[in-house]
């Protein structure tokens, strides 16, 4: 959808778009237009209008989230993939993915493994676990199976921190306030200012390829499948707990964490936990007494 097809649905720019979205009190994590105007884009990319893309697009922390019930209908109305729910419990969720009516995996997460992660302790988790175990398989098998559907990473809004319902809306979220830009201050401008000491270069803008950034799905596929011909014998051990322990040995809570050094670091992090565990065999071996 363009920026002309937007004005031709509305009859308002895509600026007046977002005054009017904004300003119309409807949606309370939305401040300003150019919130509004972000969410619209965001929503526009994967196919959806601008009232849908403000009730189910949050931006949280910084990272776009869409809410489990529109990743849901952007996958079923991809035309090319579709899921279905074969287990939806207050114990654990697990959905099979379809690509052109094929099965093409399985995306499960339990209690367990929010427990191992540390999400259970968050009112969401206590009130909504069912909600909660859905969104996370939906969201974790839309990144294995299907991540063209949302054109980037598929991050549900209490996958970064936010506060929802029952049906994954956002009911609190936090507000961050954006820092006003630096203003660098030409060093031709410095001749025409009254010095009272030495004069001083204008500060280098930063280097965001120094910005520590989180890993990116394909690097956590990578690190997985890494961790797998590392240990041989966790084959058949399920995606999401080789993922947790990937977590676990890299030291973050969350694949949205920053990871420092990369994914080089984090196969490094892996290898030698994989060391240490090959390392725990022999020694409870030769603990065990000798069978007479």
């Amino acid at each position: 959808m363009s920026d002309k097809a937007l004005t031709v649905q509305t009859g308002l720019d895509l600026r007046s778009l977002g005054e009017v979205l904004a300003r119309s009190g409807f949606f309370q994590d939305t401040k300003d237009a150019a919130q509004a105007i972000v969410k619209v884009l965001a929503g526009q990319e994967i196919g959806f209008g601008p009232v849908a893309s403000m009730t189910g697009i949050y931006i949280v922390k910084g990272k776009v989230s869409l809410s489990a019930n529109l990743m849901g209908a952007a996958v079923k109305r991809s035309g090319r993939y579709n899921y279905r729910v074969l287990e939806l419990t207050d114990e654990a969720a697990e959905i099979e993915f379809y690509e052109d009516g094929k099965a093409i995996g399985r995306s499960r997460f339990t209690l367990d493994d929010a427990k191992k992660a540390g999400l259970n302790t968050s009112d969401n988790w206590r009130k909504y676990p069912r909600n909660m175990l859905f969104a996370r398989a939906l969201s974790n098998g839309v990144k294995w199976y299907c991540p063209d559907v949302t054109g980037g990473p598929a991050y549900t809004p209490d996958e970064l921190g936010a506060m929802v319902d029952e049906d994954g809306d956002v009911v609190e979220s936090e507000i961050v306030e954006r820092p006003a830009a630096p203003v660098y201050q030409p060093k031709g401008d410095q001749s025409r200012r009254i010095q009272t000491g030495p004069v001083q270069a204008p500060p280098e803008p930063p280097d965001d390829e120094q910005q520590v950034q989180p890993l990116k799905p394909s690097e956590v596929d990578a690190l997985i499948e890494y961790a797998r011909e590392l240990r041989p014998d966790l084959a058949d051990v399920p995606r999401a707990h080789l993922s947790n322990s990937c977590l676990k040995s890299c030291g973050l809570a969350d694949w949205t964490d920053p990871m420092p050094g990369g994914l080089d670091a984090a196969k490094a992090a892996v290898e030698a936990r994989a060391l240490a565990k090959a390392q725990e065999v022999p020694d409870e071996a030769a603990r065990k007494p000798a069978k007479k």
